[in-house]
């Protein structure tokens, strides 16, 4: 036989255990006081479909003669001795039906339970505990057949205590998903636990007969299979803690408030002798709902610190991080205090995409990012890391994190705004030293040479007067024509440091007589309008010259990359304390505006004294705005 049809025989014979389950309730019904044969079949049912699901997922992970896992090998024999069980009730063996029963029920499925876990710990007491259910259950089935009252409750409680022995002990030798597969199965018997006794209760209340709790308690018998199935196939989907949360939560509530009203509601009858007439129930009613959301969020803070951790403290955050900041630590210190008040694997500290600081580890796939303003400003992003099995940040951890983002957004917004002034300083520094450079190479490659040229001229020149003056006359006019040439460099060199239309006809005037020659890049005139108040205030000599530099360099820029031939330049005093250079063009641009040297420049300039320098440019046009400070501090 083939391995594909030995894979297929037990559940083609599981299959037809359950067909014929369920004929012999059509050929031999049960008697009412029999009916558990139903809930049998379909405990069975679900018990087999989970076996179902979970089996072709274990193929190719185990050793090829285990393509099943354990677990669902012991859901199949749980659901066949379930199936046999109404099958010996057909055939008059009642006892053998009992004891199939109740053994699958307290000896089988509960091990299959504990079997969720594939990759078994090496626990001695785990095995202890896996034992003790084992032969708990089997004393329960044992004292079933033999119908033993006294015997039947002592191990029934021995059964479930074994149970929950062995559940709390599996959760203690197991971590990460593991743990989730086994608080999935703490969930599923909860709830199982929980609806059996809500039956129970409802019992002498709800016009049920013995067949329909029967079929209630079987749809309820689903609950723990399917806990089952999640936490073998599924145990990240969802965050079983979360759930628990939720569930415990909610039963708390409405236990208290049906415990509220009926509570005021006896009160009242005590003390007034009949239940409350009809418009006291509505009033109890919006007590309770008025009183819900608060006492809903104390419970919630409660459920978090039992499943995920002690909160975080905002106060103790806040102080530890305020030392920080006033002791001017570096950023990796205040993670490394957020880290440990919150209790959280790993947080970084970004900026524009750029990670400036680290503390512990971050999963790109488990984060909460939480962006950082100051003002207006976007400054960075807080990104933390979220602690294991959970799928966001607690409630008290959000928080704090909400509450300290401000003061981080302003230290960094500090931290940046010093490593600007550090960079632009450095950027002043070199611009000096190389304006030093240029003025050493021309005094001494240019007006050095000439002036010791003239030099030698004049002595050959004295030399000739005696002995041929007309000589000497011809020296001395070539003398003159060097001196000529030599004022010309100076005034270049002079120039160079400050154009010399600013003295002679002021800002306005000698930007105007800059851009009126400058043409478009395809050699049409360029129109630049002027517009500039009539008399500007007297300005620092620094800002005189860089608003010429920028209005110069800004128009040449539009002459060379915008296929406009209009342009618009505009000076303006704003608030008493800038002068701003505006300069705009309507046209589209045809290369893009890379940082060169001009654009380099204009910054530098600008920087030099203080100013700030924004330039704007898209599809529709180019804006460059510069606003330099009329005072400048030394």
């Amino acid at each position: 036989m083939s391995a594909r049809y030995r894979s297929v025989l037990p559940w083609a014979g599981t299959a037809l255990t359950a067909g014929a389950s369920v004929a012999s309730l059509w050929f031999a019904p049960p008697s009412s006081s029999q009916y558990w044969v139903v809930w049998a079949i379909m405990a069975g049912v679900w018990l087999a479909g989970v076996a179902v699901l979970v089996t072709p997922r274990q193929r190719g992970s185990v050793t090829p003669r285990q393509r099943a896992s354990v677990a669902a090998r012991l859901l199949r024999a749980a659901a066949l001795a379930l199936f046999a069980a109404p099958l010996a009730l057909a055939a008059g063996l009642p006892e053998l039906a009992v004891g199939l029963a109740v053994l699958a029920s307290t000896a089988v499925m509960p091990l299959a339970a504990l079997r969720v876990v594939e990759e078994r710990p090496a626990s001695r007491l785990l095995c202890w505990a896996e034992v003790s259910v084992v032969a708990t259950g089997a004393g329960c089935a044992t004292a079933s057949v033999l119908d033993n009252e006294a015997a039947l409750i002592a191990t029934t409680v021995a059964s479930a205590t074994t149970m929950c022995a062995a559940a709390w002990v599996l959760f203690e030798v197991t971590s990460g998903d593991d743990r989730r597969r086994v608080l999935w199965l703490v969930v599923g018997g909860a709830a199982t636990t929980l609806g059996g006794m809500l039956l129970f209760a409802a019992e002498n209340s709800l016009p049920m007969g013995p067949l329909a709790e029967v079929i209630v308690l079987g749809v309820l018998s689903a609950l723990l299979p399917g806990a089952i199935a999640v936490a073998l196939v599924l145990p990240r989907r969802a965050d079983v803690r979360a759930v628990m949360r939720r569930a415990a939560v909610l039963i708390v509530m409405l236990a208290l408030s049906a415990s509220v009203y009926e509570g005021i509601a006896a009160v009242w009858q005590m003390a007034v002798g009949t239940r409350p007439g009809k418009g006291v129930p509505a009033l109890l009613a919006a007590g309770i709902a008025a009183g819900y959301q608060p006492v809903r969020l104390r419970i919630e803070a409660v459920m978090d610190e039992m499943l995920f951790g002690r909160s975080a403290d905002p106060v103790e955050t806040l102080t530890r991080l305020g030392t920080d900041l006033t002791a001017g630590a570096p950023p990796p210190l205040w993670l490394h205090t957020l880290r440990s008040t919150l209790g959280v694997p790993g947080i970084e500290l970004r900026q524009e995409n750029t990670t400036i600081a680290t503390a512990g580890t971050v999963d790109a796939h488990q984060t909460q990012i939480t962006a950082l303003r100051a003002g207006d400003e976007e400054v960075g992003d807080l990104v933390v890391g979220l602690p294991p099995g959970h799928l966001r940040l607690p409630r008290a951890a959000a928080a704090v994190i909400e509450l300290v983002a401000a003061p981080l957004a302003q230290a960094l917004h500090a931290a940046r705004l010093s490593e600007q002034l550090r960079l632009s300083r450095g950027r002043v520094v070199t611009a000096l030293e190389e304006e030093r450079r240029r003025m050493r190479r021309d005094l001494h490659d240019g007006l050095g040479p000439a002036l010791t040229g003239i030099a030698y001229t004049a002595d050959a020149a004295v030399n000739l007067i005696a002995i041929d003056p007309g000589r000497a006359v011809e020296t001395l006019r070539g003398l003159r024509a060097d001196l000529g040439d030599t004022i010309t460099e100076i005034r270049r060199i002079v120039y160079g440091l400050r154009p010399r239309a600013l003295d002679e006809l002021g800002l306005v005037d000698a930007i105007r007589q800059r851009i009126v020659p400058l043409r478009a890049a395809d050699g049409r005139a360029l129109t630049v309008s002027v517009d500039a108040p009539a008399q500007l205030p007297p300005l620092p000599a620094a800002v005189e010259v860089a608003a010429y530099r920028v209005a110069v360099e800004a128009v040449t820029n539009i002459a060379r990359h915008a296929s406009v031939t209009t342009a618009s330049l505009a000076l303006t005093i704003q608030d008493g304390t800038h002068l701003r250079v505006t300069v705009e063009d309507g046209g589209q641009c045809t290369q893009a505006w890379t940082p060169g040297v001009g654009i380099r420049s204009m910054h530098e300039r600008v920087e030099e004294i203080g100013g700030n320098l924004t330039i704007h440019s898209s599809p529709q046009g180019a804006t460059i705005t510069a606003d330099l400070p009329l005072s400048i501090e030394n």
